[in-house]
């Protein structure tokens, strides 16, 4: 048995330490998500990336470093929680059995009509943006920084 296990902590091992050096786009990327683009992207406040499909159930997981999260934030205030987070010290079952902390509350009817009137304002304005016109909660990228 133990001769089983050892291959496969060494598969870890060697999969995160090849993580350790990708960017964030890259790690992104490489992450499965949502079939039905309604999925969410999320960093928990363990430093682990996460990505949901639209019930909030985790597809995917990666243990981020500090130099990750930071990259995360870049241009960003980073919440004083994410300064010691390091998604590398989460166990495989953790980072895909998350605290409810580190699961994204689903928008409600009234945080999708502000986000349509926000989105037709700025069309109003003029104020154009790269993003196909999709609704607000499609493919998004959070952060637990409430």
């Amino acid at each position: 048995m133990a001769e089983t296990q050892q291959p496969n902590a060494q598969v870890l091992a060697d999969r995160q330490s090849a993580r350790d050096n990708m960017s964030l786009r890259d790690i992104r990327r490489s992450m499965k998500r949502d079939p039905d683009g309604h999925g969410i992207t999320a960093l928990g406040f363990d430093g682990v990336l996460r990505t949901f499909d639209a019930e909030r159930n985790v597809l995917d997981a990666v243990g981020l470093n500090p130099s990750q999260i930071r990259e995360y934030y870049d241009g960003l205030p980073m919440p004083e929680r994410f300064l010691a987070a390091d998604g590398r010290n989460v166990s495989r079952r953790d980072m895909l059995n998350p605290n409810v902390e580190d699961i994204p509350r689903k928008p409600t009817e009234e945080d999708r009509a502000r986000t349509r009137a926000y989105n037709e304002e700025l069309k109003r304005r003029g104020v154009q943006c790269c993003v196909t016109d999709k609704s607000a909660d499609d493919s998004e990228l959070v952060s637990n920084h409430t």
